[in-house]
């Protein structure tokens, strides 16, 4: 299956929430910002493997511009397992679409799920929810990575500070043409 143009804007908006190689020019600019809160864990067999909690900072109410799209997410805190997540994108004069997007402590590590639905709540996604892991957890940069070939490649949330993330993502349009979308989130208070 590809994705339509419409599932395409919708995706980028709600991939990077949370849900996402971060750019280089980002990296710089992000690099300048003053970042407080930053956690550092760095993933290797010798250290103990992140946790759910390490994602805490992400509880709450956030927004990002697309174009002239303003994503909106709502990030619950860590609770059994799971941190758990819905999204919405309204567009202008289209009703929203919306998207689930849990994290879940697995035997393997921690794993990012995703699916979108229509208004109906009808999935854009033929068979299963996308999923990937997380591969890197250090200075406030969390990748996750699709052990799937697919049109989603990786997710990249950088944490700038308490009030602002960047959400990164990696993916092939529906003409088989790879694609970056970066959207800068911030918290809605």
């Amino acid at each position: 299956m590809t994705l339509s143009n419409r599932s395409l804007r919708f995706f980028a908006a709600i991939l990077l929430a949370g849900f996402s190689i971060f750019a280089v020019h980002a990296h710089s600019h992000a690099g300048q910002r003053e970042t407080a809160h930053a956690a550092i864990i760095t993933v290797t067999p010798e250290n103990s493997k992140p946790a759910l909690e390490d994602f805490s900072w992400l509880a709450g109410r956030w927004e990002g511009k697309l174009g002239p799209m303003t994503a909106e997410q709502q990030w619950m805190a860590p609770k059994n397992g799971t941190m758990q997540a819905s999204s919405a994108s309204p567009t202008p004069r289209k009703p929203s679409s919306s998207s689930f997007s849990p994290f879940a402590k697995t035997p393997g590590g921690i794993e990012f799920y995703f699916r979108h639905f229509s208004p109906e709540l009808k999935p854009w996604e033929e068979k299963e929810a996308y999923h990937l892991n997380l591969t890197k957890a250090e200075g406030g940069v969390f990748r996750f990575d699709n052990p799937v070939v697919n049109q989603v490649k990786d997710a990249i949330l950088t944490r700038v500070d308490g009030d602002i993330y960047i959400s990164h993502g990696d993916i092939t349009d529906a003409d088989g043409k790879p694609k970056a979308i970066e959207v800068t989130y911030h918290r809605v208070k």
